[in-house]
């Protein structure tokens, strides 16, 4: 019985030492030193099977658990792959820090990178346009119109099923209006884009501007002991043709960087537009045709160095210098209630637009420890002018008389923004703490001249000129901390307050408005990673939509004796509050249901008085709204030789009115989308890119919407090398962008029916050369929402 025993203990004893697992434990950060959270280790067997996987926490650390022998260690954080020799266990390991960089000898591992074409994160979903066929050879604009869940159209930027949201380069809102900021991207080549960042809801540290979410464009910069340049050359051909050239070279030897970059270039538009009106006794339909022109110019500049191994410092320039010509001719038919022509307006109409914009930004990085912990400090400048003239003339004519009118109307527009803020990260054992603060003065001045030009001879009309004054105030502070539970629940909390101080003065009406509050921004995170494969979050988000600076002008400006603007000194900012519940799966497939809520809900809306048949184009505070929504989409990259996303989004949407201009409405609508790339041959030099997306008929806030389709397609080749990229893209090429649009004014019907020439085919040429072996250092920098709200 005891040698029974024996033999048992013997043999258990056996099986426990063949059977011993050792422990293998590690620390990811980036080349900051700043830890890097939710990357992955993945230990494969030598099979190629996997064997056992673990994420890091909030401090960068892993630990894996595995027998002796031979395995493969790959460490992924969010679609970078880092791959490394076979490790042998024979005991515990501690690999200490590793450093993640394009290329980097870690204990005699190299250990090299390759961009997935799409991350995603907790609070965000990531873009990697350098790896778009579609984007490629394109701008900024483009690449956008690439970007999963971002919707541009009309020259408007949104995210799928929630409205429109503002757009930042390299975290630094850039608030112009809608127009501008099309302009402004159009000057950005795609080649000069690392990734776009669609931030459904932002942390704590971004400033609380944006409805829906923010949108970060990132820039490439300099790379580590390196240098290159690309040159590249951009035809496009729609009704028009429109082109450019580009080059962009970055540098970074030792202890500086440099990057610098310029675009030039023209885009050649024609638009067209059917606009109607259903008057109770009257039908007038507006047929416009619009040809315009703008000559773009942007250039860039950056410089960093480190003065010792605590500091960095550096300045960034960007600059854009646009001049934009256009001109059409409305035409607008007014029939009885029997079909008959009562009358006709025939105007010509000619503008020219000049907006520039010159934004600096000195950054200093200050390390405390090496352990992430670090302050930031940035000081920013930002001036924004834009000049404007339009004249406009022409004839009402009925079957009885007819009236001739003719004006020139000119507004200069000045912005300076002034700003300085600091954040501070302090990453321990127990939490990762952020907090920080940030405060800025913007000043803008409107002078708008406004002639009488019936008798051919400009006449200065006092009563319509007027010159307008703004200046605004912000201080903000905020506070957030980072913790992981235990190996499955990690939870983020978040609170940023913003005192706001706003004074406005008309000099004509000799009126000045005045606003003074602060606004309290919750945000908050709970993850649970049930495992490897399985994750649930939870967020929520407070968010304020402020008005637009010429918003608040109160003067009035009229194009024609039947339509005018007028801004309103009295609007209100909006509250949003955002919810949402994501489940992602294997870090493909992410089903997102959410909720948005907004209060005093502000827009431009065409106000119609049936008894005179005049049109005011005013913003106003008119409701209260809020919408649930369902998200999914996954990405398919089973195959090495295709990648593809696709999605849809559906959701109701319920507008409570708070004036008798509009009504209270509700409704649905629902996007489907697709976007490929495929890898034709096994050199990896031939690229198809194909994108589509389907608009289902359905409302959108009070404006019924008809379907739409967009279909582009691109094929890229790489030649000399894969130095030399030339791409081939067909951009709408259903021509199916047109869609009918029906909303109510004061119990009026109307329906736009507008086309901005977006079918068009590209050819981009662009050669790189130099020294691209090793991975861009890279920082981001301050001044945010208040550039976003320039006009």
């Amino acid at each position: 019985m005891n040698r029974i025993i024996l033999v048992s203990v013997l043999f258990l004893f056996q099986i426990n030492v063949f059977a011993q697992q050792y422990s293998i434990k590690g620390k990811i950060i980036n080349q900051n030193k700043t830890p890097l959270e939710f990357a992955t280790a993945t230990l494969l067997k030598t099979d190629k099977t996997l064997y056992q996987q673990a994420s890091t926490d909030s401090l960068g650390n892993f630990t894996l658990k595995a027998e002796k022998g031979n395995y493969q260690l790959i460490i992924e954080q969010f679609g970078t792959e880092f791959s490394n020799k076979t490790i042998n266990i024979d005991q515990n390991l501690d690999l200490g820090a590793l450093e993640i960089k394009e290329q980097i000898q870690l204990d005699g591992v190299t250990v090299k990178t390759r961009k997935k074409l799409v991350e995603q994160k907790v609070d965000r979903l990531v873009f990697n346009v350098e790896n778009s066929v579609t984007a490629t050879g394109g701008t900024a604009l483009d690449a956008l119109k690439s970007t999963p869940t971002v919707r541009v159209q009309n020259e408007t930027i949104s995210i799928v099923g929630k409205g429109e949201v503002l757009v930042m380069i390299d975290d630094r809102l850039n608030k112009m209006t809608q127009e501008d900021l099309v302009a402004f991207l159009r000057s950005i080549p795609a080649d000069n884009i690392k990734s776009i960042e669609v931030i459904t809801t932002p942390p704590a540290k971004y400033e609380a501007e944006g409805n829906s979410g923010l949108i970060n464009i990132r820039l490439k910069t300099a790379k580590a002991n390196s240098w290159t340049a690309n040159f590249g050359s951009t035809y496009v051909q729609r009704s028009y043709a429109s082109g450019n050239i580009n080059g962009l070279f970055i540098y970074n030897y030792n202890k500086l960087s440099l990057q610098a970059s310029i675009n030039k270039g023209t885009d050649q538009f024609r638009t067209t537009s059917d606009n109607r009106i259903y008057y109770p006794n009257e039908l007038w339909k507006q047929d416009i045709t619009t040809k315009s022109k703008t000559n773009l110019l942007s250039i860039g500049f950056g410089a960093d160095y480190k003065l010792t191994e605590k500091w960095t410092s550096g300045i960034k320039y960007l600059g854009s210098f646009n001049n934009r010509n256009s001109a059409n001719n409305p035409m607008t038919t007014r029939y009885n209630t029997s079909g008959e022509i009562n009358a006709y307006i025939l105007s010509d109409v000619n503008a020219q637009n000049k907006p520039q914009m010159n934004s600096l930004n000195w950054n200093n990085v200050f390390t405390l420890t090496n352990e992430g912990k670090n302050i930031t400090v940035d000081l920013d400048y930002f001036n924004y002018q834009k000049d404007d003239s339009r004249a406009f003339s022409g004839n009402e004519m009925n079957n009885q008389k007819g009236t001739y009118f003719a004006a020139i109307n000119s507004n200069l527009n000045r912005l300076k923004n002034y700003s300085a803020k600091i954040d501070v990260s302090l990453p321990s054992s127990w939490a990762n703490i952020s907090f920080g603060g940030k405060g800025f003065y913007t000043n803008t001045k409107n002078n708008l001249t406004v002639f009488d030009n019936e008798t051919g001879t400009p006449i200065l009309n006092t009563d319509f000129s007027n010159i307008f004054t703004y200046k605004e105030y912000n201080e903000a502070i905020y506070f957030s901390a980072n913790k992981k539970l235990n190996e499955k629940w990690e939870t983020q909390i978040g609170l940023r307050a913003e005192a706001t101080q706003t004074e406005g003065y008309s000099e004509n009406l000799n009126q000045t408005n005045k606003n003074n509050y602060i606004k309290l921004f919750p945000t908050a995170y709970l993850t649970y990673n049930a495992n490897e494969n399985n994750t649930f979050s939870l967020n929520y988000s407070r968010r304020i939509r402020r008005p637009d600076f010429d918003y608040l002008n109160p003067f009035v400006i009229r194009t024609s004796p039947f339509y005018y603007s007028e801004g309103n000194p009295f609007l209100k900012p909006s509250i949003i509050d955002n919810f949402e519940f994501s489940y992602i799966r294997n870090q493909k497939w992410v089903n997102t249901v959410y909720f948005s809520q907004v209060s005093n809900f502000g827009q431009e809306l065409a106000i119609i008085d049936p008894e005179t048949n005049i049109t005011k184009s005013t913003p106003i505070n008119y409701a209260d709204t809020y919408q649930i929504g369902l998200s999914t989409y996954y990405n398919f990259n089973k195959y090495s030789w295709w990648n593809s996303f696709m999605g849809f989004n559906l959701n109701y949407q319920n507008v409570k009115s708070k004036t008798s201009l509009i009504a209270s409405v509700d409704g649905y609508n629902g996007y489907l989308y697709s976007n490929n790339d495929f890898t034709v041959n096994q050199s990896n030099s031939l690229f198809l890119g194909l994108n589509y997306g389907l608009q289902l008929p359905g409302r959108y806030q009070v404006f019924n919407i008809s379907t739409l389709n967009i279909l582009d397609v691109s094929v890229k080749f790489l030649a000399l090398k894969k130095n030399l990229s030339i791409t081939l893209t067909g951009e709408d090429l259903l021509n199916a962008q047109k869609p009918l649009i029906s909303y109510y004014s004061n119990g009026i019907k109307n329906t736009m029916k507008n086309y901005g020439d977006s079918r068009a085919f590209r050819i981009a040429l662009s050669y790189k050369f130099g020294n691209q072996n090793v991975k861009s250092k890279e920082r981001n920098f301050g001044n945010e929402e208040e550039r976003n709200r320039a006009k």
